[in-house]
This record gives C-alpha cells, sequence and structure tokens, in this order.
C-alpha cells in the first residue's frame, strides 16, 4: 500500500510515527475477504496510475513525479552498470601516484603488485584486526627499514629523505604493533610545545618485535630474508592483499627460478591475539646446477627485540616454542608477550633447534628438498598478549593461543575467512559505473575494519584509534580529532558497537579532562590535541591556546553515537555517556568566551582552527560555529533528561561572534587576509558535519564559503579536504555536478597504488611540498571519503527535532538524493543501520530509495526543499573596493512547506525523485560528461573539475612548456556539432588554446562498441579477434600506419587492452586511422576582467570574476579532407563530417610570462551547438 505523509507539520512532531491498530483475529471471514480484496484493487489502481513498467521483464516503478511515495518493499534494487563507462574509469587507476606494476581485481577484491621494490613505506600492505597489526616489507615477511623514497628519488645520503612526520621524525619501517601499547617519552624529537615537557611525559606507540619473522638460508650459504634477497634474483613476483579475508600473498622465483616462494600472512578477525605466517617453499629440480640433486633450507624463526621500538626487554627464551617479553619505555606496569610455535608438514622434522642472544630468541629446522620432495610447508602460530587487552600474566595466554593454534592451521583460516564474510554481510558499498570509485570505497571501509574491533574493549579503557591505524608510527600513533571526526562518522551507519567502542576512549578519558581544565582554572573539562596511554597537556597535546574544537569534536561524535541510535542506544546512553561529555564541554566554553559589548558579542582567542597554516588567532569560524551549536545541544539535552539547564548557554549560542567580510563571506578567523592559503578544509565543516545552516541568509553565505575557500585550498592540502566539498556541494548547489568531481578530487590525488591506501598529502615529495613528511597509511582519508559517499552524495543526515511542549528530543534522518550524472548507475550503501533497523540506501539514475528491510520499528525521515537554495545569485567582485553581494530576495512565502516528512514502516520503502540538477551554462554540450587529461596536472588537480558546472573548481597543468590536454567524451550515440562555446580561466588564463574534434565519430564508436564485444568474451583466440576486426574494419584503411597518437589515447582510455590486440595482430606501428582536426586553432586569449590590485593591498576578501574567452567556429576555413563514414562500405562517403563525439582541448603556456612552471588554469568548458 502507498502511504504519502505530505501534510505533516514539520515544526509538529506530534504528527510522527502513525500507531497501526489491527483487528482482532475474531472478526468475521467476510470482513476480511472485503479488505483484502479493496487492498488489491488499491495496488492495482496504483499500478495503473503510476504506469507500471518492466526492463528486462521485471517489474519497475518509473521515475517518481513529484513527492516520494511509500510502497511495500518487493522489488528488485539491483543497480545497472555502464560497462564501456566502468572499463574507462578503469584508465583513472593509472591516474593515481605510483601504478607501475599495481593492478586491482574487483571480482576477487585483491590489489597487486608485480614490482618488487626496494623497501619503501608506500608500496608495502599489512595486515592488522584491530588487535595487533603488521607492516609487510617486499619478501613477504620480517622487518625492513626503508632504503628508498620514491618520491623524492632519494635514500639515506639525503637527509630527512627515509623519515617518517612530526613527531618522532624517526625512520621509517616494516615494523609490528599492538593496540593501546603506549610508552612515556621526556622528550621528542618534534614538538610544538616543548615549554609543557616539564609537566609530564609524552605518550607515543611502542612497535613490538616482528612477529612475521621466518627465515631461511639455502646451503648455509645464502639467507632469504628482507635484508639480503638482492632484486636481481628475483622473478616472477607477485604480492596481494585481499580485501575479503585481510590476507597478504607474496610468490616469487628466486635465485633464477631454483627456488618458489609464497607466503600468506593474516592478524585473525576471530581470535584476536593469534598472527600466522604461513611459508611454502618449492624446489625447480630443472634449475639444480650441475651434478646437484638436492638442496638444505635451514629455517630459523626468530623473535628479535632490536625490531621493536621505544621498549624495553623484559623476558625471552623457549618453553615449547620460543617467547619474548617486552614492555614500553617508562611503563614498567605494561607488557606484551609474545609466543611462536611453527610446525613443518615434513614427516620427522621439527623447530627443536633452540637459539638466544642478549637481544634475541630462534628456533630453527633443516629440510631437505629433492626431486621426490621438492616442497615444504611451514605455518607459523603467533600469540599475541598484552596487559591492556589481559590484566593477568601474559605470556601463559599467549603461549596458550600459539600452542592450541598449532596443527590446526586449516580450520583456522576458515574460521578467519568466515569472520571477514560475516563482516561484510553487514555493509557494502557498489559504484558500478566506475571502478576506481568502488575500489576506494571498498578499500576504505577495509582499512578501518582492519584496525578496529568489537571484541574485548572495555568501557573502562574504550578503543584508541591512532591516524595510521596499527601498521605505522605516523603521528607517535597518537589518538587526534580525527578519531571523532572522520573515521568514526565513516563506520557508524554499519558497525554501530564499533563506533561506540572507538567514543568509549573518550569517555574512559573524560575524568582526566575534567583534571585539565581544572588545571588551568576552568570549570567543565577540556581535552588535550593529542593523546595516548594518557588524556592529560602535553607538548604534542595542548589543552589551551590551541584547536579548542576537539571538544566540540568529541561531543558531536557521541551526540552522533545517539543519534544513529543502535540497539541499546537509549536515553541512559545519552545521560551517562553523551551529558557528561556535552555538560562539561558547555562549563568550559561558557567559561572560555569573552563578552564584547561593542559588538554585543561572545568571542574567543588564541585559538586555532583545523586550518594550522593559521595559528594563535582569535575566532576561528569553525570552532566558534561549533561552540554555538553544542551549547544548544547542551540545552536540548538538558531539557530532555530533565537535568539542570544554565540559561547562559542559549544567550552565548545566539551572540557567539561568527567573522564575516563585508561580501558576506565568512572569515575563517577575526583579521583573515585575502592573501591567504588554507591547508584543509575549515569553513567548510560549519556546512558538513556541523550542519550550521539555521536559516536561508545563513545558507546563501555558505554557498558563498563554498565557492570562496574552493578556489583558497592548498594543492599539498590533506586528504581530507575535499569529501567535505562533495557533502557541501551536494547539500547547497542546485547546478552542475561538483558534488562528484569532488569526490575524485578526493582520491585521485591521494590513494598510492598498489594497495589503495591514502597519503596524508597530494604530494608526497618532502623536497617540493615544504619538507613535511605524510602520515602513511592516513585513515582518516577513509574515513572522510566513505562519508562523502554515505552522507555526502545522499544526502543523508542524523538529526534531531524537539517537541515544543515537552521539549523532547525526537530523533529523525534526513534525505536529501540528487542526480548524480558523472556515475551513471547510481550507487547503493547496503545495511545501513539506523535505530535499530537495517536499512538500503539506493541512488540511480531516477530516484532516491531508501528500503527498511529489516527491524520492528517505523523510522522518521525528513527531506529537506531545494526551492530555498539560490546558488547562482552570486555577483563577483568589481572593483573599486565595492563588495558583491547576493541579489537575493528572500520570500518564504514563495517556498511552500520547508521540508517533506515520512514515516516508513517496517517492509517498507521510500522512494523519491532525485533532484535534478540544473547547468550552469543552458546549452553546453559537455557539462558533466567524460573527461580524461592526457597530460598531467599539478597535484590535487582533476581534470573533471572543467565540467562539473562549478565556476569555483579547476584544472591546471603541471608544467606549461608543454600543451596541456583534455580529452572529452560526449557519450555513445550523442555526436555533436560545436558551433561556438566559451572557456572561464582562473586568474592564471592560458596563452592560447586549441579545440579539435575527431571526425567519423560513428566510426570510432562502433569499433568501441565492437571491441569491448570482443573483449568480454573470454574463449576467442588470435584467429577469432583478428576475423573481428576484420568484421569492424580490421583489414580496411581503418588500420593504418598514418595514426594519430591522439586517437590511440582515446582508444586506450575508452577500450581496455586495445593497444595490446591492435599490436599483437597488426604490428607496433598501426593504430586506428584518423586524427583530430582543429577547428579553432592557437586562439589567442586576452583576459576578459583587470587585475583588482586593491584585492591584496587593502585585504579585501571577495569572490573574483573568472576571465572568460568566447569563440565561434567557421567550418569553412578549417582544413580537412572528408574521408569514408562507413567502416564496412569505403565507397560512403559523407560531408557530415562535423559531427563529433569525441573533442580535444588544449591549451598552451600562460598569459604572465612568469617563472611559474605551471600552466593556465580552466574552471570551465562551455562548448554549443
Amino acid at each position: 500500500m502507498m502511504k504519502i505523509d505530505l501534510n505533516a507539520d514539520p515544526g509538529d512532531i506530534s504528527q510522527t510515527p502513525q500507531e497501526r491498530e489491527y483487528r482482532d483475529s475474531s472478526e468475521s471471514t467476510w470482513k476480511k475477504f472485503i479488505s483484502i480484496t479493496m487492498a488489491l484493487l488499491a495496488i492495482f489502481g496504483l499500478l495503473l496510475f503510476f504506469g507500471w513498467q518492466t526492463v528486462n521483464g521485471q517489474s519497475v516503478l518509473p521515475a517518481a513525479q513529484g513527492p516520494g511515495i511509500i510502497v511495500k518493499a518487493n522489488r528488485d534494487h539491483d543497480l545497472q552498470t555502464n560497462n564501456e563507462v566502468r572499463k574507462a574509469s578503469k584508465k583513472l587507476y593509472e591516474l593515481l601516484a605510483d601504478t607501475e606494476g599495481a593492478y586491482y581485481d574487483a571480482d576477487a577484491m585483491v590489489l597487486g603488485s608485480t614490482v618488487f621494490s626496494p623497501h619503501t613505506y608506500s608500496r608495502q600492505p599489512y595486515v592488522a584486526n584491530g588487535y595487533i597489526g603488521s607492516r609487510i616489507p617486499n619478501v613477504g615477511f620480517g622487518y625492513a627499514e626503508d632504503v628508498w623514497n620514491i618520491w623524492a628519488n632519494a635514500d639515506d645520503t639525503v637527509p630527512g629523505a627515509l623519515e617518517n612526520g612530526w613527531p618522532l621524525r624517526n625512520r621509517r619501517f616494516a615494523g609490528a604493533f599492538v593496540s593501546d601499547f603506549y610508552c612515556l617519552q621526556e622528550s621528542l624529537n618534534s614538538t610544538n610545545f616543548p615549554e609543557l615537557d616539564k609537566n609530564g611525559y609524552t605518550t607515543v606507540i611502542s612497535s613490538i618485535p616482528q612477529w612475521t619473522q621466518l627465515q631461511f638460508s639455502l646451503n648455509n650459504e645464502k639467507w632469504f630474508d628482507p635484508q639480503t634477497v638482492d632484486p636481481k634474483d628475483v622473478a616472477n613476483y607477485t604480492q596481494e592483499l585481499s580485501m575479503q579475508n585481510g590476507i597478504v600473498t607474496t610468490q616469487l622465483d628466486w635465485l633464477d627460478g631454483l627456488l618458489h616462494v609464497e607466503t600468506q600472512v593474516l592478524a585473525h578477525k576471530k581470535i584476536y591475539t593469534l598472527g600466522i605466517v604461513s611459508m611454502k617453499v618449492s624446489l625447480n629440480v630443472d634449475r639444480l646446477p650441475q651434478g646437484e640433486s638436492s638442496v638444505e633450507l635451514n629455517f630459523r624463526d626468530v623473535l628479535d627485540f632490536n625490531t621493536s621500538h621505544r621498549t624495553v626487554l623484559a623476558d625471552k627464551g623457549y618453553d615449547e616454542g620460543i617467547y619474548m617479553v617486552v614492555e614500553p619505555e617508562n611503563v614498567p606496569y605494561s607488557n606484551t608477550s609474545m609466543f611462536s610455535k611453527c610446525e613443518i608438514d615434513n614427516d620427522g622434522v621439527k623447530f627443536n633447534e633452540f637459539g638466544s642472544d642478549d637481544e634475541t630468541v630462534s628456533q630453527n629446522a633443516s629440510v631437505i628438498l629433492t626431486k621426490d620432495n621438492p616442497q615444504v610447508t611451514i605455518h607459523k602460530y603467533v600469540g599475541i598478549f598484552s596487559t591492556e587487552y589481559y590484566n593477568g600474566p601474559t605470556l601463559n595466554r599467549a603461549k596458550e593461543v600459539a600452542v592450541t593454534s598449532y596443527g590446526n592451521y586449516d580450520k583456522l583460516t576458515k574460521a578467519h575467512n568466515e569472520a571477514w564474510k560475516n563482516i561484510y554481510d553487514n555493509a557494502f558499498i557498489e559504484i558500478p559505473s566506475d571502478e576506481v570509485l568502488e575500489m576506494t570505497a571498498r578499500s576504505s571501509l577495509y582499512h578501518l575494519l582492519a584496525n578496529t574491533r568489537t571484541y574485548n574493549v572495555s568501557a573502562e579503557k574504550g578503543l584508541p584509534v591512532p591516524v595510521s591505524g596499527l601498521s605505522s608510527d605516523s603521528y607517535g600513533g597518537m589518538v587526534f580529532w580525527d578519531s571523532d571526526f572522520w573515521i568514526q562518522p565513516g563506520i557508524l551507519p554499519f558497525f554501530p558497537d564499533i563506533a561506540k567502542n572507538i567514543n568509549n576512549y573518550r569517555n574512559a578519558t573524560h575524568e582526566q579532562a575534567q583534571l585539565n581544565a581544572k588545571q588551568y582554572g576552568y570549570p567543565g573539562a577540556l581535552y588535550p590535541w593529542t593523546s595516548g596511554r594518557y588524556a592529560n597537556c602535553t607538548s604534542t597535546g595542548p589543552c589551551v591556546d590551541y584547536e579548542y574544537h576537539i571538544n566540540v569534536d568529541v561531543c558531536l561524535a557521541s551526540f552522533s553515537i545517539y543519534l544513529n541510535g543502535a540497539k541499546g542506544i537509549d536515553d541512559d546512553y545519552l545521560r551517562y555517556t553523551t551529558w557528561p561529555m556535552v555538560h562539561d564541554a558547555a562549563e568550559f566554553f561558557t567559561a572560555f568566551v569573552k563578552y564584547n559589548s561593542t559588538i554585543d558579542s561572545y568571542e574567543t582567542h588564541n585559538l586555532t582552527d583545523p586550518d594550522e597554516f593559521a595559528n594563535h588567532v582569535d575566532n576561528g569560524a569553525f570552532t566558534n560555529a561549533g561552540i554555538k551549536l553544542l551549547l544548544k545541544w547542551a540545552t536540548d539535552i538538558g531539557y530532555h533528561l530533565k537535568e539542570p539547564v544554565d540559561p547562559r548557554w542559549m544567550e552565548i549560542s545566539e551572540k557567539i561572534h561568527i567573522p564575516q567580510s563585508d561580501s558576506n563571506i565568512t572569515l575563517e578567523y577575526s583579521g583573515m587576509n585575502s592573501s591567504v592559503e588554507i591547508k584543509q578544509a575549515d569553513v567548510t565543516l560549519m556546512v558538513y558535519p556541523l550542519a550550521f545552516i539555521t536559516d536561508e541568509s545563513i545558507l546563501n553565505n555558505a554557498i558563498k564559503d563554498v565557492y570562496y575557500y574552493s578556489e583558497h585550498q592548498s594543492s599539498t592540502g590533506p586528504a581530507m579536504t575535499y569529501p567535505v566539498f562533495v557533502a557541501a556541494a551536494a547539500g547547497i548547489l542546485n547546478h552542475g555536478s561538483s558534488s562528484q568531481s569532488y569526490l575524485y578530487k578526493s582520491l585521485l590525488p591521494y590513494l598510492r597504488a598498489p594497495f589503495a591506501q591514502f597519503s596524508e598529502q597530494s604530494d608526497d615529495n618532502f623536497l617540493t611540498n615544504g619538507k613535511t613528511q605524510p602520515a602513511f597509511p592516513f585513515l582518516t582519508a577513509n574515513g572522510g571519503f566513505l562519508q562523502s559517499i554515505l552522507f555526502g552524495l545522499t544526502g543523508l543526515r542524523y538529526s534531531y527535532e524537539v517537541e515544543p511542549g515537552s521539549k523532547k528530543i525526537q530523533r529523525i534522518l534526513k534525505f536529501n538524493p540528487i542526480e548524480l550524472p558523472l556515475l551513471p548507475g547510481g550507487i547503493a550503501i547496503r545495511n545501513f543501520k539506523y535505530l535499530g533497523q537495517v536499512l538500503d540506501i539506493i541512488i540511480d539514475d531516477r530516484n532516491g530509495t531508501i528500503v527498511h528491510k529489516s527491524g520492528d520499528q517505523p523510522i522518521r525521515i525528513k527531506v529537506p526543499d531545494r526551492t530555498l537554495i539560490h546558488d547562482r545569485d552570486i555577483t563577483p567582485y568589481h572593483g573599486n573596493g565595492s563588495a558583491g553581494m547576493e541579489s537575493i530576495k528572500i520570500d518564504n512565502t514563495t517556498h511552500g512547506t520547508s521540508a517533506h516528512y515520512y514515516t516508513i514502516n517496517p517492509g517498507e520503502e521510500l522512494i523519491l525523485p532525485l533532484f535534478h540538477m540544473d547547468q550552469n551554462v543552458e546549452g553546453n554540450l559537455v557539462e558533466s560528461k567524460q573527461i580524461t587529461n592526457l597530460t598531467a596536472g599539478v597535484p590535487g588537480d582533476v581534470s573533471i573539475s572543467t565540467l562539473d558546472g562549478n565556476n569555483y573548481t579547476h584544472w591546471q597543468p603541471a608544467v606549461k612548456s608543454l600543451p596541456g590536454k583534455l580529452l572529452i567524451d560526449l557519450g555513445a550515440n550523442n555526436s555533436q556539432v560545436i558551433n561556438k562555446g566559451m572557456i572561464l580561466w582562473g586568474q592564471r588564463p592560458a596563452k592560447n588554446f586549441t579545440i579539435s574534434i575527431l571526425p567519423h565519430t560513428d566510426v570510432i564508436g562502433q569499433i568501441l562498441s565492437d571491441l569491448t564485444t570482443i573483449l568480454e568474451n573470454a574463449n576467442v583466440g588470435d584467429e577469432s579477434v583478428l576475423e573481428a576486426l576484420e568484421d569492424i574494419g580490421g583489414s580496411s584503411p581503418l588500420l593504418s600506419h598514418t595514426g594519430d597518437t591522439d586517437v590511440k589515447d582515446l582508444l586506450s582510455w575508452k577500450a581496455e587492452d586495445v593497444d595490446d590486440i591492435l599490436l599483437g595482430i597488426s604490428g607496433e606501428s598501426n593504430v586506428i586511422r584518423g586524427k583530430f582536426v582543429p577547428i579553432l586553432k592557437d586562439y589567442k586569449v586576452e583576459p576578459s576582467e583587470p587585475y583588482f590590485e586593491e584585492i591584496y593591498s587593502k585585504s579585501i576578501i571577495e569572490i573574483l570574476p573568472s576571465n572568460k574567452t568566447e569563440f565561434a567556429i567557421d567550418y569553412e576555413k578549417v582544413q580537412h579532407n572528408s574521408t569514408s563514414c562507413s567502416h564496412k562500405d569505403p565507397s560512403d562517403n559523407c560531408t557530415d563530417w562535423t559531427k563529433t563525439r569525441f573533442i580535444m582541448v588544449s591549451i598552451e603556456g600562460s598569459y604572465d610570462d612568469d617563472d611559474d612552471e605551471r600552466g593556465g588554469t580552466i574552471k570551465e568548458i562551455v562548448l554549443m551547438n
């Protein structure tokens, strides 16, 4: 049955969940019959009314017209895949940094590499299960320090090249870690507030001895281990990370193929205290030296104290296996015990030869491989227990785990695989049109799940999640706002228990936060910027005069868990967990703010916002906006729980100062000048996730903020910047597709092949980025990327409303889906958890759907009214110090209801028509079409920004000495004639540009279509491929020696493996014949706008107008030899060659002939009939 809830008063929450009453089972049969008949007639009427259609034989709803409808959830919601678009998206993988030898198997969810690299952090996978973790070097096991920086092309002869970043600045290494194993350091190599060291030591993570060490020697001469294997001796190499089960597999041939070595490493996902290494060594008898019939392998299982950092050796020895116990430095009441036991599948051979020196302990075994016995497999089981995990003798427990595991490899791996399968049964993301986006979404989910856990996390300790998880000591393994603000929200919709454990770490350290506030004479609580074992104020983690916003971040995280409302998250959680945090933060900020009678506002002083390029400023906009919202949360929660509410909270909330320019752009802080470069998202965070939009005037200012700050972000800023812009663009812009271009901008500059790990920065070369060494891996970016999909593209938001009479909080889920033209087929989020219910969220090409698939309670949905958005009513700066103001007349009476409300019961689904995004320039043929750059852009730029309908995004060639080429595809069956156009430039226009088209597009289009079909047929041989190519013109003049490299690039982009087939059949010089024809050549650019010197001299904060170059095409002046239009009938000549599907835009130089090596900046390309 259809249930429409369109008349609910958004201010009257009493009209939410409608109660349904069912008739008693004793009702007479005839009444039941009438009821059923009427229901069937109603459904049949609905089918007729909505024009029920079929696609591929399956019934589907047509696009909903007008407000949404609620129907019974009985339809399939499989997304449609556009194979050509998906294949083209694979080429985006090549735009990632360092893709040599990298590959991705989407079906198996496997990431891999075929290059045996020198030890370098960014090319190493890792294993982790939320408790233990280990980074894996090139040979597949063991400990290794970095020897090469691929980004700076440098080794240890260049000072700093192999170092990690702030605050340790130690050499990077492939080591092992255990959760919450923090030491205390009197001082560190680099801190922000060294004067605080006198108040207490800083806490940073200690690494433990590398538990994956399992090496062997050949005939007691040549060792196979990470330190001694020569790359020249390695062949047929692969290293793979399976995201399905978290296992790292490494295979290689060693010593001219004499031995084949395969290792598998896993951190058990069910038995968190267990790590397993499996090594299989096979002899190739054909490679034995003449006269030799066997080889002797001497295996050594070792625990080496030297592979740990910032630890003290407490004990080591042998007892049915080898063991080692270490303590974190300066923490004698903590330790980690490791116990290793090995088995060999070779009869009669055991690890029983014990060895030890001052800092190592080992067990050894010797195996002889022959023609009759050419293979040996070793399984190493390591129990790892820390006092943070088990409050008792840890060595006995570690031994118990290893000994119990011994001999049960198959059962243990099966249990491990099943544990991962069960996890993915609860969470999955689908993006059928784009393999790279889907890979990044799935890898982000994998990385967060690999570094978190639900098992054995006590409320007394919670789950501290470092920036780099359990495979690196970047940022000292400390906990920042990243955990609360970026990582936790990305995992909350799927695994609320994990999110609760993460926030419980803040709850566990709340008492220390209260002591911190008292230390500085404040009421309430003060969380430090960094924390670990403890949460006191330190030189890395000051509590005052720095990033006070962390106190808002912690409260937002806890309140979000309540608003998400998982099982057991009720008013008790709100009262005993969230309320103390929110109350104490409100108490602190009430004392911290200062009233300024001149402006009748409350201000803040000497703080740092998320933009750490600007330290010790006043009135940080994000911080003050957070204070405003937090004080409202405190008021609402207090009334809801009937707790005392300080009336000053709302007074300060209503009067706190948010600095603004004369043009109504929010200033990041008081006194911000116009030359600033912003490190990361700051003011934009007010849009998401703070949702700091309370009325239409703030909405209009927020639109200007998004435009302004999009153009002022540092190109080398951190990777969590642009996910925020995804959410902002999707939520408050009604034109273009920049929510999706920002999505690509969130990953392409930051994601590192081969194992899909995010770097903190877009430019990892410390020699060019200001001597900054990035955190790696950067889980913050994984959390941010997931948020950009879960909440950005969908418009989903946890929210609440307050009943006017009772002042009770009613939880509500906002849903604001828009068209996603760059993602044909849409996205699907499976098993989204909300209020203890399980939902599917589907955005296809026409509708946004919420399916209530599991649970027994109704949920309440709020859909905002987007007609309030005026994203085009922006007047740029015109000079003479005049402020550009929005030409907006606010008239709420013309906008109707500010929101629609829907109640979805179990087994029902809400179907909404997607909001139609208007074109930026009406009639623009290329807006939101596919595009790729054939030449490199500056770090952080993506070519999609030039077609996204947003005049404040851009792409810029990295080098102006070469033409910057952009290749555009209008799509299948969409050939057009380009008659005129326009290019919007940034403040740095190009010197000239050329527009070229590919004539006879139908030929290339047909080839692409046919080749796609051929390549998808796995059973064709070379002869069949040749015959197929003959059918599509393979023997005609289409294959010749006069090809165009741009056409070859096009084919490489649009059809995977085309080059290999064509070259393999026709010779290296053969490419598809055809050339891009310039229809506008070397068109000179003249800036349309003056240089506004006063913007900088007077520090005016304004949105500047774009330089604009308009042009028209005169085809009579275009030199072109018309040739065959039909690839199957060469005699069929045509004159309509001007129609094209593929367009090349090439820009050269920069208008200002300066020393800047970068090219001109393109904001938007407009091409029209």
